[in-house]
């Protein structure tokens, strides 16, 4: 819908990933995702990043901290990423023509906010096996081969989180002892989708691993 309405006419600009397209303390812009990952998050007072939303093919990341007027808002490419980057011209533009554009903004706006405050009650209340998987969800992508793939690092993964290392590292052993996932280059390879989107919903729980 996006692309339709306010990505024609716009040249694409290609990041590579751990880039970050939007960074707090710039002014906010807002960009159309044309492909790949990319996870919005914000620095906490306790100096941990919180994610806000994952972003795909098709959505918005930006038009929110850009209404709010906020620029605490950053945006990290979670794979090489293409994106075309909005003015406020091109929404009034499409707004002329559409008089229908306004609702959509208002209704992605407040998706991005229920986003928003589902990721601060899962920082507070899930465990961190569930947060670990839902992040791994998130991010993965489906390659050519069909295989599923999170191209992240341990810390990379742990900032997502909004943890250490360490943990993170813990858990993905203990998936992998699970055989929900296992090592690939630059990442993981997920064997068992179902196993892991249950792990993300809080529906499934980990064997304890035998020391």
């Amino acid at each position: 819908m996006w692309q339709e309405q306010l990505g024609a006419g716009v040249d694409e600009i290609h990041i590579t990933a751990g880039a970050l397209i939007l960074r707090a303390g710039q002014l906010p812009r807002i960009a159309l995702v044309v492909a790949g990952i990319v996870r919005v998050f914000i620095w906490t007072q306790l100096g941990r990043q919180m994610t806000i939303r994952y972003a795909r093919a098709g959505d918005l990341i930006g038009l929110s901290p850009y209404l709010a007027g906020t620029d605490q808002w950053n945006a990290e490419a979670i794979t090489d990423v293409s994106v075309k980057v909005l003015t406020i011209d091109h929404l009034r533009r499409a707004g002329a023509h559409d008089p229908e554009l306004p609702w959509r903004i208002a209704q992605h706006v407040a998706a991005v906010t229920a986003e928003a405050l589902r990721t601060v009650a899962d920082a507070s209340g899930q465990p961190i096996t569930v947060r670990v998987a839902r992040h791994l969800s998130e991010m993965a992508l489906r390659g050519l081969d069909g295989r599923t793939v999170v191209h992240i690092s341990h810390q990379r993964l742990a900032d997502a989180v909004g943890t250490v290392r360490e943990v993170v590292s813990r858990e993905l052993t203990a998936l992998r002892a699970n055989g929900v996932i296992d090592r690939a280059a630059g990442g993981v390879r997920v064997i068992d989708e179902d196993r892991l989107a249950n792990l993300a919903a809080g529906h499934s729980t980990l064997r304890a691993i035998k020391k």
